[in-house]
């Protein structure tokens, strides 16, 4: 028998990292570490939430708290989105699980030395950006690397307009990221719209009885009140799809472009741009942009999460 694939998730939970990593518990995979960075919310309440994933694993893997704060500087979170501590106001229970001592950037890295990793981001690419600030060697010592992130078609989910959440939180460490890590695996906003379930369709899978089900139900109600605000008939989720990318590359179809962060502080700060003509002399490394997916297969595989 083959040993499990072993994934580390960076992540900045937020519900929808909530759902990707009930995802990944699911899967036939090892998840080995977590590393958790600032976005959705502050530092101090994605750490916490992480901590309250992993107690919902057999085999809780450790986590470790990164960067809080961007490189430079970037959006404002999305509290109002996720609610204040990111999981909806829900007045959870504290974890039982705790964060172990070593920063979230060097713990991924010594993760790399131990056994062969792929790499899940969900979040800003700030810990991915200091690794390879510390450890440039780091790409080599991972088989794949799924990036949630990105407005490959200039429609973003911002306040810049052009400008996706997790390359807008820190435009400088997306931009690092994309110029220094080969084969990058990029699932963006505009496919996460594209595979987006009904509203209904989520609804009734957080109705279901299962313990995780109603888990999910008791975090999500404020950023379904944020859906239901704008009238929306989808319900867009990123990082599931992330997760599904990551678990199921043969139901994905693959792009491959050339792809840089805009790092000036105007009006499209963030915006990730795609050189599909192949004439701009750029020498970056080449980017698998997912340009489709199996979307019934990716809304089952989110519904047996719950499950």
């Amino acid at each position: 028998m083959s040993a499990k694939p072993h994934w580390w998730i960076d992540t900045d939970p937020g519900v929808d990292d909530a759902w990707a990593i009930l995802m990944m518990r699911a899967a036939e995979v090892d998840v080995v570490g977590v590393s958790v960075v600032g976005g959705n919310v502050g530092l101090e309440h994605t750490a916490r939430n992480a901590l309250r994933l992993v107690d919902l694993f057999a085999a809780p893997p450790p986590v470790f708290a990164g960067c809080a704060k961007p490189m430079i500087g970037g959006l404002p979170d999305a509290a109002f989105v996720h609610g204040a501590d990111g999981f909806g106001d829900a007045l959870l229970p504290p974890p039982a699980a705790t964060l172990q001592q070593a920063h979230g950037a060097q713990a991924l890295i010594d993760a790399s030395f131990r056994e062969p990793l792929n790499l899940l981001a969900l979040g800003p690419l700030t810990n991915i950006a200091l690794a390879l600030m510390l450890d440039p060697t780091l790409p080599s010592r991972c088989a794949r690397f799924v990036v949630m992130g990105g407005a490959v078609n200039g429609q973003g989910n911002t306040a810049i307009p052009s400008a996706e959440f997790n390359i807008g939180f820190d435009p400088e460490a997306a931009a690092m990221v994309f110029s220094r890590w080969p084969g990058i695996e990029l699932v963006d906003w505009s496919l996460t719209l594209r595979a987006a379930p009904g509203v209904r369709d989520v609804l009734d899978w957080l109705s279901a009885s299962a313990p995780l089900a109603r888990w999910m139900r008791a975090i999500t109600h404020k950023t379904e009140a944020f859906v239901r605000e704008r009238e929306a008939g989808q319900w867009a989720w990123a990082d599931p799809l992330a997760a599904f990318v990551a678990l199921h590359p043969d139901c994905a179809r693959y792009e491959h472009f050339r792809v840089r962060v805009e790092c000036g502080l105007g009006a499209a700060r963030g915006q990730t741009i795609v050189d599909r003509v192949g004439i701009s002399g750029w020498q970056d490394p080449m980017v698998a942009i997912v340009a489709d997916i199996d979307t019934s297969l990716f809304h089952e595989h989110m519904r047996q999460a719950l499950l």
